[in-house]
């Protein structure tokens, strides 16, 4: 008996290791692919993809937060405002069932900023005053939660790079955050393979960009 017992858990813990693995691979290989796209409808077919997964694994958050970041991305990709918020409406669908998935979670809450910024950018004279103040309590949130996050520090970055001197951004003021956010890159290291470590080389790109024009 207990032999068989011994026999029915080590087969099922192979199975599981197997069903690990490959969910493990085929995220790899859907992630790897995010640089590549160029267009509104690569990263929408992306995020179907990502949507299948998570169908598929209904327990893991990180299909649906690549799912929500990519559809994100599709966003700022597309010159259609009518367009930009029929996507943002799905992204937050699938980050909201990430954040239910994993609670109190940094990435998740960074994402959630960067999705409020790109409501903010579909209109910015009559969105700043609803969805600025939703990006920074997000950002606020992933800080608090992971004091060692770089991607809340590259948003903010991001955000303040391209408000108006005059409402106080500017490259100036977007200096210092873009570089305590490389800092934090630097020094960041993800638990795994597929684990969010996208952001670094914009950041890079940034500093760059106002060296460059000093």
């Amino acid at each position: 008996m207990k032999k068989s017992l011994s026999f029915f858990l080590s087969l099922l813990f192979l199975t599981v290791a197997i069903a690990d693995d490959k969910y493990e691979k085929e995220m790899k290989k859907n992630i790897d692919k995010i640089s590549e796209c160029k267009t509104a409808n690569d990263f929408l077919k992306l995020a179907n993809i990502f949507e299948r997964i998570a169908v598929a694994e209904k327990d893991k958050w990180l299909p649906y937060y690549y799912g929500s970041f990519v559809t994100v991305l599709a966003s700022y990709s597309d010159s259609s405002n009518n367009r930009k918020d029929i996507y943002l409406d799905k992204a937050e669908k699938f980050i909201d069932v990430a954040d239910s998935l994993s609670p109190d979670n940094s990435e998740i809450y960074a994402l959630k900023g960067m999705l409020s910024q790109a409501r903010m950018q579909v209109d910015p004279m009559n969105r700043w005053q609803k969805y600025g103040a939703e990006a920074n309590n997000n950002f606020a949130k992933a800080m608090a939660i992971d004091t060692l996050n770089p991607r809340p520090e590259y948003l903010i970055g991001v955000g303040v790079y391209y408000t108006p001197k005059q409402f106080g951004g500017g490259s100036t003021i977007a200096k210092p955050i873009l570089e305590k956010s490389l800092l934090k890159y630097e020094q960041f290291v993800p638990e795994d393979d597929i684990m969010p470590r996208w952001g670094k080389e914009q950041v890079e790109e940034y500093l760059k960009q106002i060296a460059e024009v000093k």
